[in-house]
């Protein structure tokens, strides 16, 4: 059974690029020096979306990025963080953020960090 408090949460992996206008180098953080001299054009990211149905997290998923500058080109999955908790598929890390977004007035969340592709 899906734990109540998650079962308005959802994990979505996107695939993004920056806006057109935009350098995508310029719209994230880098953390390694190395990375510094590559010029990415976009990134893969785990998203976390509160929202009531599937259907409205869908929906909001290019909303928020794009408030961000960001555009989505693919979502590769969406999954319910309520399932993910039950079948112990969620690290604590990720459970520690959704937990600040539900006593949060935000909506949306990139989780952890975008692994970046030229």
């Amino acid at each position: 059974m899906i734990k109540k408090k998650f079962k308005n949460f959802w994990l979505v992996f996107v695939n993004i690029k920056a806006k057109d206008g935009f350098n995508f180098n310029d719209l994230i953080e880098i953390e390694d020096t190395f990375s510094n001299n590559n010029n990415f054009n976009g990134a893969w990211a785990n998203v976390i979306i509160k929202a009531k149905t599937i259907e409205n997290a869908l929906e909001i998923v290019p909303i928020g990025l794009s408030e961000l500058d960001f555009e989505v080109i693919f979502i590769d999955k969406i999954e319910n963080i309520g399932s993910l908790i039950e079948y112990k598929e969620i690290s604590d890390d990720v459970k520690l953020e959704v937990d600040w977004l539900s006593s949060s007035q935000y909506i949306f969340k990139i989780s952890d960090k975008l692994f970046p592709y030229k």
